[in-house]
């Protein structure tokens, strides 16, 4: 294979390269919709200039509506007006290099440079919108953001975290001056990619209006000084526009001997020279080349379209399923062409779907690597990350994709033509040439060269065994064979099968050799690794969940790993129907070569339930949870008619229960019959200042109207949503709220600004009621009743609480809260029956009653227990609740 990268290094044109990649980053630089549609018209005028035959221009509907395999359609956008001018007098920086001829700070200006301008950003009115500057600090600190611009801080996202925050505000949009290599290029600034408020790669419909600007490091610095000292107004003028439209898309087939087709493909529609206009060209320069040398024997496609969304479209109008009709793909998104880039890192295709263009491109590298003048290529593995995510198994489009080295300069406007090398482009296209062309014109004399790579690959999962071990050494060695054995056995694909099997033979007669006497002694079963055997589930849709556009907005979940960036994409495209969740983790491990904790094993079993519940996954087995068994362990428990309970849930941590929340809140009710009552806390964060100032993003102003503040969990929400019996309290940080003849006794009294623990609380009531504290798979750690003993003996650490609040017709007002609950405590740990307070009190004699319920289990405390036994301990000990680490500065202060 040197040779076929030697003779195509000789006859890539790099001035053609650079002329094309030029033309084709101007049509692409000014970010619309509009650009877009010149972008594939020139890329689709380019191809018949070269001769490749059956170009076409496709469309796919651009109305942020439309779904292919859960990837849901950009709405169009285009604008050319977008400038923050300011009012206020400002310390002007020097022009940055990339606007030599313009004051990029008197006007941040997309007609100066188009991103400035985050895309996405809507129309003001005539005139434009004089508007108020403030810092994130100063947002997350309380100062109302109405019909401001947020400046973010240097290292914060422009994305969902921050933006949903501002926009829950009436913000109007952001600044942001996130930047990769802001040291080195402060005079650079990034162009900005999912901005919105729900982690998709492009605004849809139904996402809010912004208007949003990204600026550079020098421009930002600047604003935020001034910002945080005076007020700085600016005038906004913007005719962004979204609309209904079409996203086009461009392909075209070379014909080979065989329909079967092989890929070329790069993303279009990002304005940077290296990401991936250069990827495009590159693809089609490959093409021109091979074009040369014949017929292929298979047929190769070229598509450049929207990165995973166009792609998805096309893929999902072809039937979703293509392993059928695709051999396979050469992903050229960010080809090596960068200035002074000495490696390219080369992922290769996951075991969902099987290529035998893994073996060669490790043949290529391998060969190469003492190349003169030849970059680095380095082998990582495979991956199902961006647009290799097609090789997931129900997808089934394998690729290998080699990606340049960019250093800090991700989506950075560093990246103009001066950014790319000539030389390095050359090289990165006979790589990706070679590469295709061999997959494209399979011979059987690749066939030893993989049998030699298998080997080692095979050798050194053993030794690795010993270095790292995971699991069970026998069964990681035979599925890291099984996975090369089924790379070397996709050479069908192409070859006659019985030099394959020829070479099939060989590979398992080694693995059996130098299998023989590992252990296949599992480890010990974790408590929910256990539980993960226990489920068998199967891919229900094709493709990845991307946008989870099954899911209410409100209902959406941030899935493991971003989906794609990690093991849980694998335990997705492993999973058949037949292994249980345990295997596919282990699986997962074993390809990644990495231990998941098992907070994340947890968190791989609720993410699997969720997308069942969304039709995503269909379920085999699955010990689930019913309302009989939750009711029979409620009893046990001694819980019964005419209790009244403070319910603390994570019903998660108990398995899954059939039916979810409204299961859960339905036991509860028959465990305390008609005449018991169920509280349950609705806490939210209105907090500025407590013990400090507010530097979370979970802040929002106080608003009874709004469900989604609440963060202490499901159960609380579906009560307030489905139960039309449900009532709550009125207090901003620490409502509760419930159902039961004592509800409202125990919830009417505690007035919205009283402090969070007083005797009028909820919890007050329902210790006069001679309550019970149930805690329903949360652990004791949760106990909101301690700190009811704080206030009853007057803690020295409560502290004074300052809140927003929003009235009704939308203003704020802020509050101040006595006696609030700050900081430390020594039983906020997961371990709380080890903290001094629950030691002690259950050495003088606390009942801490636990029943088992799936794979968690249920604990209830007597509150006229707790309230007699934690007053003695505060008089002995006024820290009993505070905890002893010397690195605790909130604890130690009161010592």
């Amino acid at each position: 294979m040197k040779e076929l990268y030697r003779d195509f290094l000789k006859a890539v044109d790099g001035n053609r390269l650079m002329r094309h990649t030029g033309e084709l980053w101007k049509c692409e630089f000014g970010q619309t919709f509009q650009d877009y549609h010149k972008a594939a018209e020139y890329t689709y005028d380019l191809m018949k200039k070269e001769g490749i035959p059956n170009a076409e221009l496709l469309y796919y509907p651009a109305d942020g509506k439309t779904t292919y395999n859960d990837i849901r359609m950009p709405i169009a956008w285009d604008a050319t007006v977008g400038r923050l001018t300011f009012l206020s007098p400002i310390d002007l920086p020097p022009p940055p290099a990339f606007e030599k001829d313009a004051d990029s700070l008197t006007r941040i200006d997309f007609q100066l440079h188009p991103f400035h301008l985050i895309k996405g950003s809507v129309a003001t009115p005539p005139g434009g919108l004089v508007v108020r500057i403030i810092t994130e600090t100063q947002f997350l600190a309380g100062e109302d953001p109405a019909g401001a611009l947020v400046m973010l801080d240097p290292f914060t996202m422009p994305r969902a975290e921050a933006l949903v925050p501002i926009l829950d505000c009436g913000g109007l949009g952001v600044i942001t001056d996130k930047n990769g290599n802001r040291y080195e290029h402060p005079d650079c600034m990034s162009w900005v990619n999912a901005g919105t408020e729900d982690g998709s790669w492009h605004v849809l419909a139904g996402h809010r209006d912004f208007i949003s600007f990204s600026v550079s490091l020098s421009a930002g610095d600047r604003i935020r000084n001034i910002a945080t000292h005076r007020e700085l107004k600016a005038l906004v003028e913007c005719d962004g526009r979204r609309y209904e439209g079409k996203l086009p898309a461009v392909t075209a087939l070379i014909p080979g001997r065989r329909k079967e087709e092989v890929w070329i493909y790069a993303h279009m529609y990002e304005p940077l020279s290296g990401d991936d206009p250069n990827g495009v060209v590159g693809g089609i320069e490959a093409a021109r080349l091979m074009m040369q040398r014949g017929v292929p024997e298979f047929s190769i496609r070229l598509l450049f379209a929207m990165e995973l969304y166009g792609y998805m479209a096309y893929i999902a109008e072809r039937g979703s399923f293509l392993r059928n009709e695709v051999i396979g793909g050469c992903n050229f998104d960010a080809l090596a062409s960068v200035k002074n880039a000495k490696t390219s890192n080369v992922y290769t295709a996951g075991r969902g779907s099987p290529f035998y263009g893994n073996w060669l491109a490790g043949q290529l590298v391998g060969e190469l690597e003492n190349e003169p003048g030849a970059l680095r290529w380095i082998m990582k593995g495979p991956a199902y990350f961006d647009d290799d995510s097609f090789s997931d198994s129900t997808i089934g489009i394998p690729a290998v994709w080699a990606i340049g080295e960019f250093g800090d300069n991700h989506h950075s406007s560093i990246q103009t033509m001066d950014f790319l090398d000539e030389s390095v482009f050359v090289r990165g296209t006979a790589f990706n040439t070679a590469f295709v062309h061999a997959v494209a014109n399979p011979k059987e004399a690749y066939l030893a060269p993989a049998l030699e790579q298998a080997l080692r690959s095979l050798r050194a999962t053993l030794a690795e065994l010993k270095t790292n071990p995971l699991g069970s050494d026998a069964e990681r060695f035979a599925h890291l064979y099984e996975v090369e054995r089924r790379h070397l056995a996709d050479f069908k694909r192409g070859l006659a099968a019985g030099p394959v099997e020829e070479i099939l033979s060989r590979f398992e007669a080694e693995y059996r050799k130098l299998s023989a006497g590992l252990s296949a002694d599992p480890e010990p079963p974790s408590k929910w690794r256990k539980h993960a055997a226990g489920i068998v589930m199967k891919r229900a849709v094709p493709g990845f969940p991307h946008n989870l556009v099954k899911v209410p907005p409100d209902k959406k979940i941030l899935l493991p790993d971003g989906v794609i960036y990690g093991p849980f994409s694998n335990v997705l495209a492993n999973m058949d129907g037949k292994k249980d969740v345990a295997v596919l983790i282990r699986e997962a491990e074993y390809e990644r070569n990495s231990r998941l904790s098992e907070g994340n094993v947890k968190k791989y079993v609720d993410a699997l339930n969720f997308l069942s519940d969304y039709g995503y996954l269909a379920v085999e087995k699955r010990p689930d949870l019913t309302e009989e068994e939750i009711v029979a362990a409620l009893r046990k428990l001694g819980i019964g008619e005419g209790d009244l309970l403070l319910v603390h849930a994570a019903t998660s941590r108990c398995g899954y229960v059939r039916g979810g929340a409204e299961t859960v809140l339905s036991a509860i009710r028959k465990a305390v019959g008609k005449t018991g009552t169920a509280l349950f806390p609705t806490f939210t964060r209105p907090y500025i200042y407590l013990g400090g100032l507010n530097k979370g993003w979970n802040y929002r102003p106080f608003d009874p109207s709004s469900v989604s503040q609440i963060w202490t969990g499901n159960i609380p929400k579906i009560l307030l949503e489905k139960c039309s019996d449900a009532l709550r309290s009125r207090h901003i940080t620490h409502s509760w709220a419930g159902f039961g003849p004592a509800a409202e006794e125990c919830l009417k009294h505690h007035g919205a600004y009283a402090p969070p623990a007083s005797p009028a609380s909820p919890m007050g009531k329902a210790l006069e009621c001679k309550g019970k504290i149930l805690h329903f798979g949360s652990g004791i750690g949760s106990t909101t009743f301690l700190h009811y003993l704080e206030d009853h003996c007057n803690a020295p650490f409560l502290d004074t609480a300052v809140c927003r609040v929003k009235n009704p017709d939308g203003t704020l007002k802020t509050v101040a809260i006595e006696k609030h609950l700050p900081g430390h405590r020594d039983f906020y740990r997961e371990d709380a029956e080890k903290c001094k307070f629950f030691r002690r009190a259950v050495e003088r004699g606390l009942e801490i009653r636990s029943e088992p319920l799936g794979v968690g289990e249920l604990k209830v405390m007597e509150m006229e227990s707790v309230f007699s036994l934690g007053i003695h301990l505060m008089k002995d000990d006024p820290r009993v609740l505070l905890c002893d680490d010397p690195g605790c500065l909130f604890c130690r202060r009161y010592q």
